[in-house]
């Protein structure tokens, strides 16, 4: 009977063993990311990034906006203007709308360095924003700026195109916050390096082939 309890009280209770392990955080999860676990929702393929400041990834977090509805462009390198008189489809009037939106005069977009089609990566991160947003906004966005890497002003939008799907993929304000904040501490400078290295690459081919670069800057 001494033996039979013995045995019975150094039986593992696998039952609460397993809620144990199951409430144990995952390895992929991130300590950070469950405490923003609000934030963490992948419900829009768009992002509003708004120009305000911000300290903490939380309060980021709550800065940025979903925008379900918005529309971008067929083209990355297609601009509407507003006020352009003319003829409207249905592109570009939807484009009208989602400048009127955001108080843009035009709709531009581009790739984030480290993130373009000459990455490594799947993920291709794009922000859209005023195409004239140097003559026409005035606030600073310091987000947007830790993206860019450049001087950005007004509001600005930023999605995330898949890769293997070609199509924006939804991504959540956590995701959003934590690539900026990446970006400000400068992770991401080998991504943008290899990028450039690559771009010089491309071009030094397309050279060799017969072509010729033209730069379509503005003489002085």
């Amino acid at each position: 009977l001494l033996l039979r309890l013995l045995l019975y009280s150094t039986m593992t209770n696998y039952k609460k063993w397993d809620k144990f392990v199951a409430d144990l955080p995952s390895d992929t999860e991130s300590e950070e990311e469950r405490e923003l676990k609000d934030y963490a929702s992948k419900v829009s393929c768009y992002i509003h990034i708004p120009p305000k400041e911000f300290v903490r990834k939380e309060q980021l977090c709550e800065l940025l906006e979903e925008v379900p509805d918005f529309y971008a462009p067929s083209s990355s390198s297609a601009a509407f203007v507003v006020e352009e008189p003319g003829e409207e489809n249905d592109e570009l009037r939807k484009a009208k709308n989602t400048a009127l939106q955001f108080n843009w005069s035009a709709v531009g977009s581009t790739f984030i360095p480290g993130y373009a089609g000459g990455s490594a990566s799947d993920d291709l991160w794009r922000i859209y924003y005023d195409d004239n947003f140097l003559a026409q906004q005035k606030t600073p966005n310091p987000g947007a700026r830790a993206l860019l890497g450049t001087t950005s002003l007004g509001s600005m939008v930023v999605a995330c195109l898949d890769r293997k799907t070609g199509e924006n993929r939804p991504i959540s304000r956590f995701e959003v916050a934590d690539l900026i904040f990446r970006r400000q501490a400068g992770q991401d400078g080998e991504k943008i390096q290899r990028e450039a290295e690559k771009s010089k690459e491309q071009t030094a081919l397309f050279e060799k082939l017969g072509g010729h670069t033209v730069d379509i800057a503005p003489s002085t």
